[in-house]
């Protein structure tokens, strides 16, 4: 696994190590992906290919970030850097972070944001940003434990699904 780690919480005897899967980590993140969010998901009967996600992890506007406890994935967040047509630095684009229901509420989560922040701050990112529902109460807080700032009060998204 690539060595750029951090620490993570320490709770009980144990401490979460954080870690960026990159390029060569692969395997790594194709059990993140099947084991723990397509579990979350209820995801059934579907495979990541580990071509794909060498190929994903080898771009590095790509984060994947992940919480191990001992050699257990046990939560991960997405970012993706996103380069601004006007110049201006680029932006953070946080997609998701999900924790095991066992882990939640232990400083994991907390943990995963923190550092997608260091390394979008590392990486020249001016801000970064998460879209989220208002009842998502878990989402809402940890956001704000992070020093997260909601966006204006009729902010929306509009999604265009193709399949």
């Amino acid at each position: 696994m690539c060595l750029a780690e951090s620490a993570g919480p320490e709770y009980g005897d144990r401490s979460a190590k954080i870690l960026r899967l990159r390029e060569g980590d692969e395997h790594a993140a194709v059990r993140v992906v099947e084991d723990l969010k397509f579990q979350m998901d209820e995801v059934v009967g579907v495979s990541v290919d580990p071509a794909y996600m060498r190929t994903f992890l080898a771009d590095g506007r790509h984060y994947f970030i992940v919480a191990y406890v001992e050699d257990e994935p046990v939560g991960y967040a997405f970012g993706y850097r996103l380069c601004r047509f006007d110049g201006r630095n680029p932006v953070m684009f946080f997609y998701e972070a999900a924790v095991a229901e066992h882990h939640r509420r232990l400083g994991i989560g907390r943990a995963l944001v923190e550092e997608l922040k260091r390394l979008a701050k590392a990486d020249g990112c001016g801000k970064m940003f998460v879209p989220t529902n208002r009842s998502n109460e878990a989402a809402m807080a940890l956001y704000r434990s992070t020093r997260g700032e909601e966006g204006a009060a009729d902010a929306t998204a509009f999604w265009w699904n193709w399949w």
